[in-house]
């Protein structure tokens, strides 16, 4: 009977251990205010929203320390050195930002929705019934920062391909990142789970994928012709 007893107790401990972790719904475009868009040149403004289903991937990140990324707050998009995937190390950046999860874009334009839909995948953990995402370290009904990327799914469909991208030197596609939301965590009962977009208070809108650019041919063949040269002279040398 006490083994029995001690076993139940164990359980749900452990349970209320699971559920005691923050959950946050990873889902945008339900408004116009939240929907995703590219520009059509680089540094240019929104030209249309992002369309053909699984043509774009996006990533949420958490934080309950960092209320900036590389002293920024503001949104970006195209090339940038605020990205919050800088400097990440196993799915964690040295400035305390954390992975929660990935998604991509669905039919409707300008919408997304988790890709791993009810199991796991090497970027998320499997969704929870109510299709949230559990943010590990960070408490239900507890504060979080939260900042979200976009980037083609040309890239890649991981984030670490997207890191490989953007360290080749981030040519020829998009990517844009979200300014950073504070809200507060679900917790599966009283406290009702948030999404980091929308128009209420701590919520941000949906971001604008800036296109990168493409060396022109002519810089491309000068770098060609300088290689060729610099080879050349080693030889003679």
């Amino acid at each position: 009977m006490k083994k029995t007893l001690l076993m139940a107790a164990i359980t749900a401990a452990l349970a209320s251990s699971v559920m005691a972790q923050g959950l946050v719904n990873f889902s945008g475009g339900t408004s116009a205010a939240t929907r995703m868009s590219t520009n059509s040149i680089v540094g240019g403004p929104s030209a249309g929203l992002v369309a053909g289903a699984g043509s774009y991937y996006f990533a949420l990140f958490a934080s309950s320390s960092q209320t900036s990324i590389n002293g920024s707050t503001a949104a970006i998009s195209g090339l940038s050195g605020n990205y919050v995937f800088n400097n990440l190390g196993g799915g964690t950046a040295s400035t305390g930002w954390v992975l929660v999860g990935i998604a991509t874009n669905n039919a409707s334009a300008g919408r997304f929705q988790p890709a791993s839909q009810g199991t796991a995948s090497g970027n998320q953990a499997a969704l929870n019934s109510d299709n949230s995402l559990t943010v590990t370290g960070i408490a239900g009904a507890g504060a979080a920062n939260l900042v979200e990327i976009g980037w083609s799914a040309s890239i890649g469909t991981t984030l670490a391909a997207l890191e490989a991208w953007y360290a080749a030197g981030a040519v020829g596609n998009y990517i844009g990142q979200s300014a950073i939301a504070s809200v507060t965590l679900g917790d599966g009962g009283t406290t009702a789970t948030p999404n980091p977009l929308g128009t209420g208070a701590g919520q941000v809108g949906g971001i604008l994928l800036g296109l990168t650019p493409v060396p022109e041919p002519g810089t491309l063949a000068l770098a060609a012709l300088g290689g060729a040269s610099l080879l050349l002279f080693r030889r003679k040398k």
